[in-house]
């Protein structure tokens, strides 16, 4: 038996579609859903079935994946559990993946990608005991990117073994990149078009958090968020996170982190070598990127035209 940790904000109809699927996996004991402050109520999907418990956390303005998933996954009952996004469909045979205290399975965006599914990457299945010996996730990351990989790290070089799930054991609704990152609370093009471009991003994030786990590594050192109860009615609860205690990230170090971003997005958006990029400061990168973002909407402004 294991249970499945779902989180949500703002991707209800993504639910509505995967819950059915979830609910006839062989071996579900529970379904428990973080709601992340989702506008929409989504209170009467505890009605499809006895197994779903839903947790909803008030208050919260941004989407940031560590928080919601190790608060459900603390809220789960059995030792097993199968991390899945609210878009992902896992075939029967997820069940057949069972982890154990020296291994974890994960999907893999390296054989993900060429069928189209990268994004197998951020699901999984471990141990709660696998999962606590590292701390769950980093609730240092502040932006989307990098979260699933951080820990699959860390779980292994806690000597947990990392075990492919197959691609063809894992499906996806179909949705863009800007709905995937639409409740970041990304800077607009109006507002500063560098930021909001750096902030579309997969790299600036992916390289942003690589920098703070290198100097902030995430263990059981660190505390977890803590949440303090509303509410409770039958199978579904509502909470609110005690920001007081969220740790801080120190300006220097946030300013680090944006500035290998930005280097690493101009390297790869001009394909410069380690040399070229070895030289690039902040004022040069935003110099290309500028040109860049000018190239674009110059063919743009002569078609309206």
């Amino acid at each position: 038996m294991f249970s499945l940790v779902t989180t949500c904000m703002n991707r209800e109809s993504h639910l509505r579609q995967s819950l059915p699927h979830w609910l006839a996996l062989p071996g579900l004991a529970e379904v428990v859903i973080v709601d992340w402050s989702t506008h929409e109520s989504i209170a009467d999907l505890v009605d499809l079935d006895p197994r779903i418990r839903i947790c909803r956390v008030e208050g919260e303005a941004k989407w940031r994946q560590p928080y919601p998933t190790n608060f459900g996954i603390s809220q789960t009952t059995q030792e097993i559990i199968l991390k899945c996004d609210a878009d992902c469909i896992p075939s029967s045979r997820i069940g057949q993946y069972i982890p154990t205290a020296d291994t974890f399975y994960a999907g893999n965006w390296r054989s993900g990608r060429p069928l189209g599914k990268a994004c197998v990457n951020g699901q999984c299945l471990f141990t709660r005991t696998a999962f606590e010996k590292v701390n769950g996730y980093s609730e240092l990351f502040r932006v989307y990117a990098r979260d699933d990989e951080d820990l699959y790290e860390r779980l292994s070089s806690a000597g947990i073994a990392r075990r492919d799930i197959n691609p063809a054991d894992l499906n996806f609704i179909e949705h863009t990149q800007e709905a995937r990152v639409a409740n970041q609370g990304l800077p607009t093009t109006e507002a500063d078009p560098i930021e909001a471009f750096l902030h579309r991003q997969t790299t600036f994030h992916e390289m942003t958090n690589v920098v703070i786990s290198h100097y902030l590594p995430w263990g059981p050192w660190f505390p977890r968020a803590v949440y303090n109860p509303i509410s409770t009615q039958d199978r579904f609860a509502s909470f609110k996170r005690d920001i007081s205690r969220e740790i801080p990230l120190s300006a220097p170090l946030l300013q680090q982190a944006h500035s290998h971003a930005l280097v690493a997005v101009v390297t790869q958006l001009f394909s410069l070598s380690p040399a070229d990029a070895a030289r690039l400061d902040r004022t040069r990168c935003n110099q290309l990127i500028r040109q860049h973002l000018a190239k674009k909407t110059a063919p743009q402004a002569q078609a309206a035209v």
